[in-house]
């Protein structure tokens, strides 16, 4: 970090908005006349296989970081033996920072205006930060990679060719600034990519009111068992019993967008003409179903009131909900049930798991894209210090680097057997990452040089039960079957990376509250489609400038 550009980032704050606002229509980045060839120093470069045992003498740097997953107040130099292990391969002391998550873009963005960003750094990069990144790259404020830097970082070349975003921005920028971290890379479930929120649901009390347990449930067949466990209470909770438990946010994922794919954005429709997807007759009827939940008392009426993971709450730890909707595959399914069960005494088994459907039979999703944050370097950074990270991605992006990012060390952790079969070394139940003070590696996760995330990984682990590697498996398996290109739709990268101020406002829109307050203010059925429809014609001054310029 630079301290006297410190000086400047008081002022800077204050014209971050305006300034990223009138940079948007900057000429494309002139390339930088960057090398990819190594810093001149006595020291040796590793070799393009990571997973060579040779070790490699390096010159000793200090590198910078920060994101929301670095640990508070956590001495990754001196923490625990993988950090160690990390830090002494490539020799590197190590500065990191935590952002908390709330203020992950602001607090980022700041610091790249300011030009005093740290050498690395893992940018939110979505459809709604798009535009901001656009204009950093128009203005310099992030380093162009080398343009051989896939020759000289071939897994992580490899990696990055798999989230798509990549590709896609490169082609866009004429570079590379963004390296994105790949959700999957050798367990990649499905193209466009399913998202990990499911149903929960007390199978236990499905079978005692005489429905069947399976995988997957319409909407209307959850509605209906709800009724039931409503009706019958089959847990014998009493009043305190939620047929079904979601905040705010879980019940619009549930109604809305389990029944209509675009319902909160815009799409192009049969005609060739975008519309935007609140209009749709999907989401009205997802509304209408929202209501007859809440106003039947199926829906905790609550629910819009409930405090983040408070409906997980109800669920897993208190055992007086039937349904949820939340996240959480494979790894996480494993220790969700172990919790339930440790809370609520009941059987692991009572615990199920299923994909929603809409009242069409279909999944409903748009692409979830293969990746979740992007690296990015300060354009001061140092050579040997970007170098230094890319070399540490390159040994993390390979099959005897990426094991150890939620595994630990190899040899002492895992290994692999005659067949290249991950194994595990620890006792069963050892809690490898986690807390300090409960984990053996606290720093175990995606800040040390990570590009492919747990996500992927949690198929291969033998830490995680093969019975839940399995389910999931089968739960990736059934939503990319039970859809239709419509229902489940491919990224529409035009409008993704679609870059204007209308759609910046459009896109301010709180539709999760902004539903939830149509279900609880309205007086019957029909009062609700009236609402409805006097909230669709509130927003076409912010909704008809996107259409017109999209269609144009």
């Amino acid at each position: 970090m630079k301290n006297v550009r410190r000086l400047v980032c008081m002022f800077l704050v204050a014209f971050l908005v305006l300034g990223l606002a009138a940079c948007g229509g900057g000429k494309e980045a002139e390339p930088e006349k960057t090398s990819s060839q190594p810093a001149k120093t006595d020291a040796a470069k590793p070799s393009s296989d990571a997973g060579d045992s040779t070790e490699t003498e390096y010159e000793r740097v200090v590198i910078s970081y920060s994101c929301p997953q670095v640990v508070e107040g956590y001495d990754y130099n001196t923490g625990d033996d993988y950090s160690k292990f990390i830090l002494e391969k490539f020799n590197f002391e190590f500065e990191g920072k935590n952002v908390p998550w709330g203020e992950w873009h602001n607090m980022l963005s700041t610091w790249i205006m300011a030009q005093d960003m740290p050498d690395v750094a893992i940018f939110n990069y979505g459809d709604g930060t798009h535009a901001d990144a656009s204009n950093f790259v128009d203005q310099g404020l992030i380093k162009r990679l080398p343009d051989d830097w896939k020759t000289r970082w071939p897994n992580v070349a490899k990696v990055y060719e798999t989230t798509s975003l990549g590709p896609m921005l490169e082609d866009l920028y004429g570079g590379t600034y963004f390296i994105p971290r790949a959700r999957f890379f050798y367990n990649l479930p499905g193209d466009p990519l399913a998202n990990h929120w499911s149903l929960w649901v007390r199978s236990d009390w499905v079978a005692a009111v005489g429905k069947e347990v399976k995988n997957n449930y319409t909407i209307p067949e959850i509605l209906e068992i709800a009724k039931l466990i409503k009706e019958q209470d089959p847990g014998k909770v009493g009043a305190a019993l939620a047929p079904i438990s979601m905040d705010a946010g879980n019940s619009a994922r549930f109604f809305l967008e389990a029944n209509s794919t675009h319902w909160d954005t815009f799409y192009k429709g049969s005609d060739g003409k975008y519309a935007w997807g609140a209009a749709a007759e999907d989401t009205l009827e997802g509304l209408k179903l929202w209501y007859q939940a809440y106003s039947t008392g199926i829906l905790d009426p609550e629910f819009y009131l409930l405090d983040y993971e408070k409906d997980m709450e109800k669920f897993q730890t208190l055992g007086v909900a039937g349904v949820s909707y939340l996240g959480g595959q494979t790894a996480d399914v494993e220790r969700f049930r172990i919790d339930f069960t440790d809370y609520t005494g009941f059987d692991a088994s009572a615990f199920g798991l299923a994909t929603l459907l809409g009242t069409d039979g279909n999944y409903h999703q748009r692409d979830l894209i293969n990746f979740w944050g992007a690296v990015c370097f300060s354009p001061d950074v140092d050579d040997a210090v970007f170098e230094r990270w890319m070399d540490l991605m390159e040994f993390t992006a390979s099959e005897d680097g990426y094991p150890g990012t939620q595994m630990g060390l190899k040899g002492i952790d895992w290994d692999r057997d005659a067949n290249g079969d991950i194994v595990s070394l620890v006792p069963p139940g050892t809690l490898l990452a986690g807390d300090v003070g409960d984990a053996k590696y606290p720093s175990l996760g995606h800040v040390l040089g990570s590009v492919i995330l747990w996500d992927d990984l949690a198929f291969d682990n033998p830490n995680v039960a093969e019975e839940y590697r399995d389910e999931s498996r089968a739960l990736y398996k059934n939503r990319s079957e039970i859809c239709t290109p419509e229902s489940f739709a491919k990224v529409d990268w035009d409008l993704w990376m679609h870059n204007t101020d209308n759609l910046r406002r459009a896109r301010g829109i709180d539709y999760d509250t902004e539903f939830s307050n149509l279900v609880t203010n309205a007086k019957s059925e029909a009062d609700l489609v009236n609402l409805y429809n006097a909230w669709l014609e509130a927003q076409q001054a912010l909704i008809q400038p996107v259409l017109d310029e999209l269609n144009n």
